[in-house]
């Protein structure tokens, strides 16, 4: 049977952001509802290990089968970890009060070796924190330069790659725009001590649009590195086969003008697939296939969707996983279908300027609230904080304002639905009213 894309197990969420896997069968994911969960049979079951109801979970990595991390959208905390093998997770309290203030990407090349690296938002001071010693002392470290950060990957512990974007305008006095921002990828060769932007020649060039930077990276090879690129209106990938080098940027141009990229996972040179939000309104969550190294592109929707990372196992890989809503599997082996979700529920928005939120409030429950994040992972109102709910059916109208009043501009919101210790989330839509005010995230 020919290696196919299938759903595992895994309840869908909005957003499974990130997965890490030991082996071909045991494995964890952290999704939009705050779960951290467990699988040890390559996804035919899953566990939840932890519940962090006020946290948005973006990134993990384990540096051996007992010590893991996960980073987190959140100033407070930024990193968690486990030391037992994933069955008890704590907040990491002895973090510096330097950037990063969220967390956006985590590698570990080495036992007690982890960098942690953000943060996706221009606005805010970008960095990495750095141990070697199992988290016992970290290290702020700065990358020259970079905008905004999303993820690292090292191969070594002095050796490793970081992507994100550049100010590729400059206004003296205004923190950079999203539309300013063109791809970054930064090297470096002294564990993180300095950093090299090895793509700055193209962008000089012209060769990269503004509105664009790097959001996953894949080592494919010693030869072949790879970027996705996150774009609202042009999806692309860069591409080098000279270990960094040069690279070159190739388009997504499949029919269904794939864009807005987060994913990328290329199983040889050849073919490689791309997943993300899929268009400028981010609803699409389009996939795309290449089987000729990123030159051309078909549609793939069935590859998944909304697929924000891809892991491989095996060298070469014999076995794929990817997360979106949910956790999919490439493999030759058939698998059941995603179970439904279950007890709180809720519905997209119906009118520009509100949505209606449903939920079941199970009988007992002794808090109920009601989170939101927008799109790039900054909470933007806490809608509902209640103790010792009515229980039953509950309709609660958002108008689309933050914890300041302030009217949010059109664009993709996940909202988190929690009682007691279970969440559930959903991706909600403002459309485009011409009253609403844009902000810059």
């Amino acid at each position: 049977m020919p290696l196919t894309w299938r759903p595992t197990k895994l309840t869908a969420a909005s957003r499974t952001d990130d997965i890490w896997f030991a082996d071909g069968s045991v494995g964890w994911a952290v999704n939009a509802d705050g779960n951290i969960l467990k699988t040890v049979d390559g996804g035919e079951s899953w566990v939840r290990k932890a519940h962090f109801a006020d946290n948005y979970l973006r990134c993990m990595a384990f540096s051996d089968p007992r010590t893991g991390w996960v980073g987190t959208m959140e100033r407070t905390p930024r990193l968690i970890v486990t030391r037992d093998g994933g069955e008890s997770w704590a907040p990491v309290g002895n973090l510096p009060a330097t950037p990063p203030g969220r967390i956006c990407g985590l590698c570990s090349p080495a036992p007690g070796v982890v960098f942690a690296a953000g943060t996706n938002f221009p606005n805010e001071p970008t960095g990495i924190l750095r141990t070697r010693d199992g988290g016992a002392t970290w290290d702020s470290l700065e990358v020259p330069g970079a905008t905004l950060l999303v993820d690292i990957f090292f191969d070594a512990p002095e050796r490793g790659w970081m992507v994100g974007g550049v100010d590729d305008v400059g206004h003296p006095g205004h923190p950079p725009k999203r539309a300013d921002v063109v791809p970054g990828i930064f090297f470096t060769e002294d564990g993180g001590d300095s950093w090299v932007n090895v793509v700055a020649r193209n962008a000089r060039n012209g060769e990269f649009p503004r509105g664009e930077w790097g959001w996953k990276f894949q080592k494919l090879n010693n030869r072949t590195l790879l970027v996705s690129c996150e774009n609202f209106l042009d999806g692309a990938i860069l591409r080098s086969d000279d270990s960094g080098v040069t690279w070159r940027r190739h388009r997504i141009n499949d029919r269904q003008r794939n864009s807005n990229l987060e994913g990328i996972g290329f199983l040889n040179e050849n073919l490689g697939w791309v997943g993300g939000w899929g268009d400028l309104d981010f609803a699409g969550g389009f996939a795309s296939m290449t089987e000729d190294g990123g030159r051309n592109w078909t549609d793939a929707n069935e590859t998944g969707f909304r697929l924000n990372r891809f892991r491989f196992i095996g060298s070469p890989p014999v076995i794929a996983y990817a997360s979106g809503d949910t956790v999919y599997k490439l493999s030759d082996e058939p698998l059941p279908p995603v179970a439904s979700t279950a007890g709180l529920r809720n519905a997209e928005p119906a009118e520009e300027d509100r949505v209606q939120l449903a939920a079941d409030i199970p009988q007992g429950a002794r808090t109920f609230h009601v989170r939101i994040w927008e799109r790039f992972g900054r909470q933007v109102r806490q809608l509902v904080d209640e103790t010792d709910p009515q229980p039953g059916a509950r309709s609660i109208q958002w108008d689309f304002t933050d914890d300041a009043g302030k009217e949010l501009a059109a664009g993709a919101f996940i909202v988190r639905l929690t009682a007691d210790d279970v969440s559930t989330s959903i991706v909600v839509h403002r459309k485009p009213a011409t009253k609403a005010k844009g902000t810059d995230s």
